[in-house]
């Protein structure tokens, strides 16, 4: 779930412009200077339903620590994002 949530939330972020999924990412999205490639989302919630909510249930995304906000290759973020949340590799 983490790694499908991850990749969904990626190619959705790096998109010019897309849906309306798109913008709330872009809204929700923080980047640390410290961390250029690298973005955090923030939980906006203000009920338990708003757990729910695609935005605000990326706190896994702290986990990945690579760069991938300036835009990474299909096949390199599919790599990447198994190393990051499976044991398997």
């Amino acid at each position: 779930m983490k790694y499908s949530n991850a990749k969904l939330a990626i190619n959705l972020f790096n998109l010019e412009e897309g849906p309306s999924l798109f913008t709330k990412l872009k809204n929700q999205a923080y980047i640390n200077d410290r961390t250029s490639g690298q973005a955090t989302f923030t939980d906006v919630s203000r009920l338990r339903i708003g757990k729910n909510s695609f935005p605000n249930i990326l706190q896994s995304m702290r986990e990945v620590k690579f760069d991938w906000t300036h835009g990474i290759n299909n096949h390199a973020l599919r790599v990447k994002l198994k190393s990051t949340f499976c044991d398997i590799l």
